[in-house]
């Protein structure tokens, strides 16, 4: 669910390190009883909820790499 709101103001934003000055990341905050994501890009279209439950299968899934666009060698 993506919800557009005025929060944003008084979360804090991090995104990863790996990054760096490059826009094209997610975002998250700590809100709550939830993990908000965001576009970096667009952080005005709004936020996805996510249970901490949600949040750390989530992770788990990206590190194994099962979201990658191009299949891992190795």
């Amino acid at each position: 669910m993506v919800v557009r709101s005025d929060r944003g103001d008084a979360l804090t934003w991090r995104k990863s390190s790996v990054s760096g000055a490059q826009e094209e990341c997610v975002e998250v905050a700590p809100w709550r009883a939830v993990v908000l994501v965001r576009d970096s890009r667009a952080p005005e279209r709004g936020e996805m909820e996510l249970s901490h439950e949600r949040w750390r299968g989530l992770l788990t899934t990206i590190r194994a790499g099962r979201c990658d666009m191009v299949p891992r060698s190795g």
